[in-house]
This record gives structure tokens, sequence and C-alpha cells, in this order.
């Protein structure tokens, strides 16, 4: 990754298209877009996906691999003319990692579209996740999600939903500001990484046999059990488990085909997620400073007692008042002499497979590094 990242990049790549948040869709601009979904969220070396478009049967599309790249945080690889079903091989020009597509159409606003190109065959110091069952469950293209409906409402939402439909916003699902940032910093460390998407980890297993480390980014709320079973298989070989997010693996969803539906929360279901992190979501509408309270891994270029400012938040993780495993307290939430309430705390153990378990529990940690928080 060195030497991929050593290239210039593309200064440009995001012009044209304002980063957007995931958003209602009563609030959604009344703009005519170039939209597109692939019927895969991954692909292998090798394989090959088809993009369909929305707003135009025709496009330009450029394409564009997310990292470093002297900081510029992505490189052109390649640039072309497509119609609607265009197929998409991943030929040996691109390289494992993740894809941003952004289409451009006459008289209309652009967007992207996100893909992960997946290489787990080879030895890897990192596997990271992306957490596209959690961007799906809040996209509200169309007017629904798992969440709200047309009119913003909890009791219009959709009980089933399917990736067969473009993002709202940007196009990116939570990608820029959930995932993004940290993509950018483990590719700028030159870190042999492989990428694919918890919807992968759903049937096929044999993702996280050649890694070292499983990382997860902002927000990865929903997990299908699936998913759950080769994390925990993998971290009881030893993996370790990096989660640099809140409200982790909160939400159990099953996949039929290309759709997703049945939410449960999964410690209504004997497992709750404390038993695998370390801390559990417990607050929502959180704010709060970050206290550090160790000296150590992964704070060891801070003294204990440093304060970062307004890093706990939106959701966050605590192991108090919950029956985990023994956790050694990393960092706290500042809490006002006033206040009686619980803190939120990010958490470290091992396990006794000797596998390393680290939970930033909060949401504001990725999108803090770049200042690109909701």
């Amino acid at each position: 990754m060195s030497k991929e990242n050593s290239k210039p990049g593309s200064k440009d790549w995001s012009s044209g298209i304002p980063m957007r948040f995931s958003a209602d869709f009563s609030r959604r601009k009344n703009v005519d877009r170039i939209e597109g979904y692939f019927d895969l969220t991954s692909v292998r070396c090798g394989e090959s996906t088809q993009i369909q478009l929305l707003g135009s049967k025709q496009a330009t599309v450029e394409i564009y691999r997310m990292g470093y790249y002297k900081g510029n945080g992505a490189r052109l690889v390649d640039k072309k003319k497509i119609k609607t079903g265009w197929e998409f091989r991943a030929s040996e020009k691109y390289l494992p990692g993740q894809y941003l597509f952004k289409l451009k159409a006459f008289n209309r606003a652009a967007t992207f579209v996100p893909l992960v190109i997946s290489d787990p065959s080879t030895p890897s110091d990192i596997t990271f996740i992306s957490s596209v069952l959690t961007w799906q469950s809040y996209n509200q293209w169309g007017g629904y999600s798992l969440y709200k409906g047309p009119d913003g409402k909890r009791e219009t939402r959709a009980s089933e939903v399917s990736f067969l439909r473009p993002y709202d916003g940007d196009g990116t699902g939570q990608f820029q500001y959930m995932e993004f940032p940290i993509v950018k910093a483990a590719e700028k460390l030159g870190l042999a990484i492989n990428y694919a998407t918890d919807f992968d980890l759903d049937s096929k297993s044999d993702l996280l046999l050649k890694t070292k480390a499983i990382v997860l980014g902002g927000h990865s709320e929903y997990w299908t059990t699936n998913m759950r079973d080769a994390v925990e298989s993998a971290v009881d070989r030893g993996v370790n488990l990096i989660v640099l997010g809140g409200n982790t693996a909160y939400n159990r969803i099953d996949i039929n085909g290309s759709e997703i539906s049945n939410i449960k929360e999964w410690r209504t279901l004997g497992r709750p997620e404390i038993d695998l992190l370390g801390s559990q979501y417990f607050v929502l509408n959180f704010k709060r400073d970050m206290v550090i309270e160790t000296s150590q891994w992964p704070f060891n270029n801070l003294p204990k007692g440093s304060i970062i400012k307004g890093v706990f938040g939106y959701e966050a993780d605590t192991p108090i008042t919950f029956n985990g495993p023994p956790v050694e307290t990393v960092a706290r939430s500042a809490i006002l002499p006033t206040e009686k309430s619980i803190p939120a705390m990010a958490t470290y153990y091992t396990r006794p497979s000797g596998a390393g378990i680290l939970d930033m529990a909060t949401n504001g940690w990725v999108c803090a590094l770049e200042n690109k928080c909701p």
C-alpha cells in the first residue's frame, strides 16, 4: 500500500458533489440527479458486477480508489462512457480497496456509487469491513428506510428494504464520514489491508482466514447471525477486533437475496453485544468530551488525563450496569461535577485466544478525524 499511496492522487475527486449526510426523504432537495447502484456490494479480483443508472440511460463514470495519496484521498483509476447495465470487471488494474464511481450526465447533478474490491486470499494486517447493512437500513432513497417513511415518521417506515437502489444524499451511504477517515489513515501507514463488506460476511466464510485484525468504522449497528458467528470465530482463533464506533452489533438483521428485514436486538436473543465487545450501547443524542485513561495503546502518544473535545457522541457505549467480560477503560466521557450519570467508556480486553478487543464506544471518533461529523 505504501507504493500505491505514494502516487499523487486526485484533488478534485469530490468536486461537484457536496458531502451530504443521510437525510429524511421529506427534506430531500428536488434536484435532477444521475444516480446508480451495483447488483453486488463487492467483487473479488477478476469478478464482475453490473451497474444500473437512474436519471439517465447513459453517463460518464470516473472510477476512484480511495486511500491516502499524499493527502488527496483518492486516485482516478479509469474514466469511460457507460450505459445502464454496464458490466464492471475487477481486472488487474484495480487493486483491492474501497472505490467510488462518480457518475456524471448532462443537466444532472453528479453522485457516487460505492463498490469494494476484495482479495481475502492474500494475507493482510487488517481487514476493513464496510458496514453497508447499516447504511442500507438508514438509506431513505425512494422515501422509505427501516426507520422512516416519506413523511419522516416512524409509523410509515418500511419493514424491508433493498440493496437494488442508490444511496440517498451523495450516493456514498455513510462511507465518507463513518469510514473514509479510517481508510485514509490506515493506507497512509502502509498497512497491508484487505477490504470487505458486512454483507459479504454473511455468506463468505473465507474472508477472515488470512488477516491479523478486523477493523470496523464509526457505525456498524446491523449484523446478521452469520456475520456475528464469523467475527466471533475469528477472535476465538486469535484475530484482533478494533471497533472504532459506537452502537456496534446492536441489532440483528436477516438477508433475503438483495433485501434486509426482521430487526431484533441482539441482547433480546441471549447474545448481548457486550459479550464480544466488552462494552455496549446505552445512550442516544450524547455529546461529551473524551478523557484519556491510559498512557498505553491506543493512546500511547497522549498523556493520561488528556481531553479530546466533543468526541463522545452521537451514540455511545459503556460496560457499566451490564454483565460483560473484565475490561480496561482506555477513555471515558467527561462528567460535570453536578451530574449523576453513567459515563461512556471506551474499553479494551483480551480474549482467552489472545485476541485483543478494542471498542472506542462512540460514533464521533471516526468523523472527528477529518472534522466531518453530522
